[in-house]
């Protein structure tokens, strides 16, 4: 009876053991559950402060490029319309120039043509 008493208190012993090394194994799977959570959450957290620097490195050659692009095209437009005022001067002596030339045309050719006019009134034909 002394052995079976012994038996029965190794068997105990033994699935007390078997739950505690069972409770031990759970917690280092908790344990590890949970740093992988870490891991992933310091993934996740990285990944998303580097969009956000590539975001901003981005929209930064953007503007940079978006310059650039404006103050080629403001060289243009002055290279192929020309100062605006520079233009309008320059019209204006285009068209005094030819407004002299009419005018001198016409006092040259101003007696001719009203006797020519005055001809053919009193002509009857």
């Amino acid at each position: 009876t002394e052995i079976g008493i012994y038996k029965q208190m190794s068997g105990y012993s033994s699935v007390a053991m078997n739950e505690e090394k069972a409770a031990l194994g759970i917690q280092k799977l908790l344990q590890a559950e949970h740093e992988a959570a870490e891991i992933v959450a310091l993934a996740k957290a990285e990944k998303v402060s580097k969009l956000k620097a590539a975001k901003e490195e981005a929209d930064t050659e953007i503007g940079i490029y978006k310059q650039t692009r404006e103050s080629q095209f403001q060289l243009f437009s002055k290279e192929r319309m020309g100062d605006s005022g520079a233009h309008k001067s320059s019209v204006d002596t285009d068209t005094k120039k030819e407004l002299m030339l009419i005018d001198a045309q016409v006092s040259a050719n101003k007696d001719a043509m009203v006797s020519m006019l005055l001809q053919s009134v009193t002509t009857v034909g």
